[in-house]
């Protein structure tokens, strides 16, 4: 009587799984391309490409969500300023080094999307006040060791923050080449330099 081989036992592929920053990424993708409209469990988990099973796992609804959301942008921001490279002893090369960080980010998209959902939450629009005002200070710490006065340290600062959010905010995209070359001659006016650096 021939003996028969026992059959292995099928295995499942493991069902795909993101972890929540994942899910909070996408919102704010989508918040930028669509509209907080289009913030619905449904619309994320497509594009995830996972079960509304799996959304649940991380947040207990959409309001959840929305104020994870928020928390996470912020705390992302907040991150990066007490990252920010304090071993570059030069101010003034801190400074060219920000405004060159500025013209590669990717994550300028999350900043124009919370900035307009800010215009209608006040979870949102704290977060950004918050966010706005240390970039800022952060700013003008730097250009007041660069050995400007308070109040010019204050507007240089300003002047280079409301460029960079503007940059990113308005329709103007001008091509690369020319940009950087903005760049360069917006470090040359803050700081005071003339022709090249």
């Amino acid at each position: 009587m021939p003996t028969q081989t026992p059959r292995s036992p099928k295995v499942r592929p493991a069902r795909k799984t993101l972890d929540r920053d994942a899910w909070l990424k996408k919102a704010l993708d989508v918040l930028f391309a669509h509209g907080i409209s289009q913030i619905k469990i449904e619309v994320l988990a497509r594009k995830l490409k996972l079960t509304k099973g799996s959304f649940y796992w991380h947040f207990r609804n959409r309001d959840d969500l929305l104020r994870s959301m928020v928390d996470w942008w912020r705390n992302k921001q907040l991150g990066f300023i007490g990252g920010l490279d304090h071993s570059i002893p030069d101010p003034e090369t801190r400074i060219r080094a920000v405004i060159a960080f500025t013209q590669h980010t990717k994550d300028s998209n999350h900043d124009v999307a919370m900035r307009e959902f800010a215009r209608f939450n006040k979870q949102a629009a704290r977060a950004v006040s918050e966010v706005d005002e240390l970039r800022v200070a952060y700013l003008a710490e730097l250009f007041a060791a660069a050995g400007f006065e308070p109040l010019e340290a204050s507007l240089r600062a300003r002047t280079l923050y409301f460029y960079q959010v503007g940059e990113y905010t308005t329709s103007l995209a001008p091509e690369a080449e020319t940009r950087s070359k903005l760049a360069e001659g917006l470090y040359l006016l803050l700081t005071g330099h003339t022709g090249t650096a």
